[in-house]
């Protein structure tokens, strides 16, 4: 069995199988923008907290930049939860995650936060994709997040057989999460990895003309 996707597509595929051992159910609904900023007024609201100095879009981009380094609300530093509405921001965040649970619902960020849950808190889980994920092809690696090499750290623990292709001089998502230190440090991480470098470049090639008939 082959499973092609994104992190995300392939998140949502183990979430929605096991769904239940994270507090959702099967049939959980995946929030657009539009959806995720007017669950974070009703939450600034319900706090008294001013939406006008204190903007909800404000507070989502927070939340998700936390979600992207897989830190839930009680493993966010205390340093970095006073970034906003005065130091209310883990609050807000915890406030957040569980208006979603009642609503049966996951933002794109718990599409791996709560895979990383699963896997950590359910080993059995685990191990069974293990078995069931043989080889682990990755490309792009340079513009992965923190969540996203943290997931593949735990499937690739079983059968150690993971590929992955980037560059680290393309790495051009950074403002959206991505660490480009998770290519740099591949072989610390990975151990006995094979660097392969692919130094010649073959889409700049020279054109020939073809020859004139005769």
């Amino acid at each position: 069995m082959t499973w092609l996707g994104t992190f995300h597509a392939i998140g949502v595929k183990i979430l929605r199988r096991h769904a239940e051992l994270v507090g959702l159910r099967s049939d959980f609904t995946i929030l657009d923008t539009d959806d995720q900023i007017r669950l974070m007024k009703q939450v600034i609201q319900a706090e008294g907290i001013d939406e006008k100095r204190w903007p909800a879009r404000q507070l989502a981009g927070q939340i998700d930049s936390w979600k992207n380094r897989g830190l839930t609300p009680k493993d966010v530093p205390p340093g970095d939860g006073g970034s906003f509405a005065d130091g209310k921001g883990i609050k807000l965040y915890q406030a957040y995650q569980d208006r979603l649970k009642m609503l049966n619902a996951c933002d794109f960020g718990d599409l791996l936060l709560e895979n990383l849950r699963l896997f950590r808190e359910h080993p059995d889980v685990l191990q069974d994709y293990h078995q069931r994920f043989r080889y682990i092809l990755v490309d792009e690696y340079q513009d992965t997040n923190v969540a996203q090499y943290l997931w593949l750290r735990l499937l690739a623990q079983g059968r150690k057989n993971i590929c992955c292709v980037g560059d680290d001089d393309q790495s051009i998502y950074g403002w959206r999460g991505a660490e480009v230190d998770n290519i740099l440090r591949f072989e610390k991480d990975f151990p006995g990895a094979v660097v392969i470098k692919l130094e010649r470049n073959y889409r700049s090639t020279r054109t020939f003309s073809a020859p004139p008939r005769t």
